[in-house]
């Protein structure tokens, strides 16, 4: 069991108070409980751990506060807005931990303000870190209430001084009243914008907005057992949905036929296609549309899809999209899913048309209460 100085406020590792391996048990049979109160055959009979549960994540968020006479930054108190003051948090790296406590030291020391989310004032709002575990590159994301950023140079000199492994540093305006972190409009101020990372064999440009797995080790251990379960031998056409940088369809282009990835997210679509042109892979094609959208309209084309992977976020898929795969009618389906829940709900309006032929679980997210799973469905014969 790890000793965390901040577990009983924070609430993000909520399973620090047992050892791992009860963490494990539990997710497993949690998923188990869910799976068998809906009658649903094929639940995943194992979880994939790590050997060793720490350090493993490669994002962070912090929140800066005033708080007497020098500023502070941290995570929100557990279903409260209240800052905790960061002292080391053991599932994140020791570097994005250091750049996080020296962040409120130079916010303080270039007499900017934290801002006041009662008050509506002050200037910096939050920091987004990223690392990429391979490459060793760092994104800083500063965000801010206002596009004026007084002494944004030196803020940037003094950061770089600090942490020569940034490689890019950007500044993303936020003035709306809202606890979404990021706003729309970003600043380049150090770097190309984007840091890259290799995961399974492949690299891939991360930007602010674009999703990435949070636990490299694990999403390759995850990938594996999509690319396992898809079972492809170079004929098929596979269809990514929700498909954000490209990952999965990309790593899947190698043994695929062609790839459709689909995502409504510009940014990470932009992303995705820079991608596949850096990993010469020419049978990966993006399409910047609401996956939904998309199905419908290539099922109405009577278009052929052997192999849907959907890896949509911890709401789940929509009604919508479900009812879309049963007019397309893919030969499988791969559902890669990181609520249970939800995994649950959206199954019971697939199973009357397909079957669980395959299922496992991978512990993405280690000492909390969440976990990945993978279901593999294939269509039951007429």
């Amino acid at each position: 069991m790890l000793k965390c100085p901040i577990y009983k406020r924070c609430g993000g590792c909520n399973l620090l108070h047992k050892t791992y391996e009860e963490g494990l048990e539990e997710k497993k049979a949690l998923i188990a409980s869910l799976f068998q109160k809906e009658k649903l055959v094929g639940f995943p009979t194992h979880i994939c751990g790590m050997e060793n549960p720490t350090r493993y994540r490669n994002k962070m968020q912090v929140t800066f506060k005033r708080e007497g006479r020098k500023t502070i930054g941290g995570f929100y108190e557990e279903n409260t807005h209240r800052v905790i003051d960061l002292e080391e948090c053991f599932i994140h790296s020791e570097l994005l931990n250091n750049i996080a406590t020296f962040l409120p030291k130079l916010i303080d020391k270039l007499h900017l303000s934290a801002y006041d989310e009662d008050r509506g004032s002050g200037l910096i709002r939050h920091a987004l870190l990223k690392e990429g575990f391979v490459s060793h590159e760092v994104m800083v994301v500063i965000v801010t209430a206002s596009e004026v950023f007084p002494g944004r140079s030196e803020f940037v000199k003094e950061l770089r001084q600090a942490f020569p492994a940034i490689t890019t540093i950007i500044q993303n305006v936020n003035p709306r009243k809202t606890s979404i972190i990021l706003g729309e409009k970003e600043r380049i101020l150090y770097g190309p914008g984007w840091i890259s990372d290799t995961l399974c064999s492949l690299r891939f440009k991360i930007t602010s907005k674009s999703f990435f797995q949070v636990n490299p080790k694990q999403t390759e251990v995850l990938y594996g057992h999509v690319e396992r379960m898809a079972g492809l031998k170079g004929t098929e056409i596979v269809l990514d949905a929700y498909s954000g940088i490209g990952t999965i369809g990309m790593i899947l282009s190698k043994k695929a036929k062609q790839v459709y990835c689909v995502e409504n997210n510009s940014d990470a679509v932009r992303a995705g296609i820079s991608n596949a042109k850096d990993n010469k892979i020419t049978n990966v094609q993006f399409f910047c549309d609401d996956a939904t959208h998309f199905l419908n309209a290539i099922a109405k084309n009577n278009e052929h899809i052997d192999c849907l992977i959907m890896d949509p976020p911890r709401t789940g898929s929509t009604p919508s999209f479900l009812d879309s795969i049963l007019k397309l009618k893919p030969k499988k389906v791969l559902y890669v899913s990181c609520d249970p829940t939800t995994l649950v709900r959206d199954l019971k309006t697939l199973i009357p048309t397909y079957q669980i032929i395959d299922s496992i679980a991978v512990d993405m997210f280690c000492w909390t209460k969440h976990v990945e799973t993978i279901v593999c469905l294939s269509k039951k014969q007429a």
